[in-house]
């Protein structure tokens, strides 16, 4: 299984529209996933409006459904520059009622803590099993809660109730 880290640096726009989970991008990484493999997606605590603007906060955590070439039939993503499309598992996948901060995980090692997350994170990445278990490990308790209580799709409570159209992302 493949972990990879996304800096979501259009969070607040895509997740304005409230739609389903799917990803839009030309990097090669997204090309190798298959189903099962995960996203680990991350904003800023700008978009997130939070005090610490600067820092890196985990939002979801998205299983893989489906790669695919981009059919090119959303006009925000065009397939000549979002060559792949990744959509989420949405029953497997997560997303946080609470943002979870992870900017100590994330951050390199002696980094101007005043500098933007997204400076270091300019490229989606796979996570190392070190990262994944520090990772799981921040998100434990809400993960867990989630996981239990059945509630991994926030913005959608009520599962096959309402019509679901695609939130598209992209590095």
């Amino acid at each position: 299984m493949t972990d990879v880290l996304v800096y979501w640096r259009d969070y607040r726009k895509n997740t304005a529209r409230a739609d389903g989970q799917r990803w839009h991008s030309n990097a090669r990484v997204f090309g190798d996933l298959v189903p099962g493999d995960r996203l680990w997606l991350v904003t800023s605590g700008k978009n997130l409006g939070q005090e610490a603007q600067q820092a890196g906060f985990l939002v979801a955590v998205w299983q893989v459904g489906v790669v695919q070439q981009n059919p090119g039939d959303d006009l925000n993503y065009p397939a000549d520059k979002y060559r792949i499309r990744v959509t989420a598992d949405e029953v497997e996948s997560l997303t946080f009622d609470q943002p979870i901060p992870v900017d100590h995980i994330l951050r390199p090692e002696g980094r101007d803590k005043a500098t933007g997350i997204g400076r270091f994170l300019q490229g989606p990445r796979k996570l190392s099993d070190e990262k994944v278990r520090l990772l799981r490990a921040a998100a434990g308790p809400q993960m867990a809660q989630q996981w239990l209580t059945g509630k991994r799709k926030t913005n959608n409570p009520e599962p096959n109730t309402s019509k679901t159209t695609d939130t598209e992302g992209h590095c």
